[in-house]
């Protein structure tokens, strides 16, 4: 692994610690700024009118800028400590695999409709409940797809550097950190970045609200969004979309960008890269005075994590507690089991009360059109968009090129592109029908670029070398090498994509544009009405209708992925 370059470049390093320092003092400064907002009162029926004034607009994207970094931390930490249970402990992975799969194709208003009361109440008077409530629906928006990234990389760790670290003698909680989080954590950033629009389309949902009969915006670039494309104001539209991509600009170039250049040194091969990614704030950080004190801090924070702290877990004896308590696994698992089984028996009870049954004989059919569409969306988007990933991801000048611009357009929300549809096919008279398919895919495709891109780049370099020598081409370059190279990336971005593909289906069988309403036939424009009209217990059965459908994805198709690719397809 290459070793970053620690020495100040005495020329450039003033204008560096000027330019870090300056950036430093603006992100506390807005950061507390916008968490004031976070925490102003609220009487529980509504808010201020949202502006439709484009000089508010960089105050909305503050705030909304807030709700993805929280929920981008949240997801984070969810990633790590389930993405461990699920690859380490064959009961905790029985359970949190289908669950993940599951959670992750659930509609949003799925979400948001059992939610809302209870962040409410945790929050009361304050608009605090309202951002927890954004802030969840990001977390769901990427935690699952991060998740499933970070099972999928820890399960094909190569057996040689776990070697190493018992060579070495690394206990558990270094033997993670230092090998399993840093092999993963390339991949784990990619797919990061392509979460961030699931996350953008849930936070134009979530920043408009219904309470009641009560209709609540929060500020926000989704909100902004919302409420134009409600308005049918193209104008704004176009106002909401420059503050969207200004915003992804400025996460790239803070954020995204230069952990990217930080994560080029784990990647995983014999050759250094000839090519590194280019990162200008990275540059400045380790060329500046302040950026080298950031990293000594840093160093010893890591000393701290990895060699002092698992001291305390062993002087309090708590590894001879757990290696006990590891003798009866038969128990403990049994006992989660049966948790599991009764807390699945009572819901299904209450919900049985609670959901209208007379709808149940059309759902059949309902569910099989937007299945129908879902599949078929999926299939293009693998079919067409895993060529062109292998392209950009095999040639680094590409991948900096395009991947600022495919995190543009990912992370623009899918429905901002239905105005466009709707005069389509106003003016052609056109059926929506057909169009639902190239919606949904606005959803789903994105999710197999980033991830196909982000395999191909974590090739071996030596690999790479191995086919050139061997001539290895045409369809045997494909058959034998690529796809078999990228297979478990490839499985995680078509899982994710099915997540999107759902939720993308619920918003394109109901287009709405002004005064103009366009609908067809399936269980995604159910879900879509009933949710406008209010009528929560519809519109949750129409969720779990969805869920049930998702819940046979996972068991037939995703499970037998998941096993075929951790132990077919691993670099050793």
């Amino acid at each position: 692994m290459q070793h970053i370059n620690n020495r100040i470049h005495p020329k450039g390093s003033i204008f560096n610690d000027v330019i870090v320092i300056t950036l430093l003092l603006a992100i506390t400064g807005l950061f507390i700024y916008a968490w004031q907002g976070m925490h102003v009162a609220f009487n529980g029926t509504s808010l201020p009118e949202l502006s439709q004034n484009y000089k508010d607009l960089p105050y909305y994207s503050l705030r909304t800028t807030m709700r993805l970094m929280l929920g981008l931390l949240y997801s984070l930490l969810f990633s790590i400590v389930f993405g461990v249970l699920a690859a380490k402990f064959v009961a905790m992975r029985r359970v949190i695999l289908p669950f993940v799969n599951f959670m992750e194709s659930v509609p949003l208003v799925g979400f948001l409709t059992f939610t809302t009361v209870f962040f409410l109440n945790l929050y009361p008077h304050s608009v605090m409940g309202l951002e927890g409530l954004a802030i969840f629906a990001v977390f769901t928006g990427q935690a699952w797809n991060m998740m499933l990234t970070m099972y999928q990389t820890l399960r094909v760790v190569p057996h040689q550097l776990t070697e190493v670290t018992s060579a070495f003698r690394c206990n558990p909680w270094q033997r993670f950190w230092r090998l399993g989080f840093l092999y993963s954590f390339p991949g784990l950033l990619w797919n990061t970045m392509v979460s961030q629009s699931a996350a953008w389309f849930a936070l134009t949902a979530s920043e408009m609200l219904t309470i009641g009969s009560h209709d609540i915006n929060l500020p926000g670039v989704g909100a902004w969004l919302g409420v134009a494309i409600g308005n049918g104001d193209v104008r704004a539209v176009l106002w909401g979309v420059f503050a969207l991509i200004v915003n992804i600009v400025v996460l790239d170039q803070l954020l995204f960008r230069p952990l990217v250049r930080f994560a080029s040194q784990f990647k995983y091969e014999d050759v250094s890269s000839a090519r590194q990614p280019s990162s200008w704030f990275y540059d400045c950080l380790t060329r500046s005075a302040t950026g080298q004190l950031l990293g000594r801090l840093g160093s010893k924070f890591c000393h701290f994590w990895l060699f002092v702290l698992p001291k305390a877990w062993y002087r309090l004896k708590l590894h001879s507690l757990f290696s006990f308590l590891s003798l009866m696994n038969w128990l403990w698992a049994s006992l989660w089991y049966l948790a599991i089984v009764v807390a699945s028996l009572y819901s299904s009870y209450l919900l049985w009360l609670y959901l209208p049954l007379q709808y149940l004989p059309e759902f059949p059919a309902w569910m099989g059109l937007t299945a129908a569409r879902v599949i078929s969306a999926m299939l293009l988007s693998i079919v067409i968009f895993t060529p062109i990933g292998v392209w950009i991801g095999l040639r680094p000048q590409l991948v900096r090129f395009f991947q600022p611009v495919i995190q543009i357009m990912a992370a623009i929300p899918v429905n901002v592109f239905y105005p466009v549809i709707t005069v389509i096919i106003l003016t052609w008279h056109q059926s929506l029908d057909v169009w639902t398919i190239p919606m949904i895919m606005l959803g789903t495709q994105w999710y197999v670029l980033f991830n196909v891109i982000a395999g191909t780049s974590m090739i071996p370099s030596q690999m790479m070398e191995v086919s050139r020598v061997f001539r290895v081409g045409g369809l045997m370059w494909w058959t034998k090498y690529i796809l078999p190279a990228i297979f478990p990336y490839l499985v995680t971005g078509i899982i994710s994509a099915a997540g999107g593909a759902w939720n993308a289906a619920i918003a394109a069988e109901v287009l709405n544009w002004g005064s103009v309403t366009l609908k067809t036939t399936g269980l995604g424009a159910f879900i879509s009405t009933t949710t406008e009209a209010g009528q929560n217990p519809e519109a949750a059965l129409g969720c779990i209708a969805m869920c049930l459908m998702v819940a046979l994805c996972v068991i037939f198709i995703w499970q037998p992925l998941y096993r075929y690719a951790e132990t077919r397809f691993k670099f050793d």
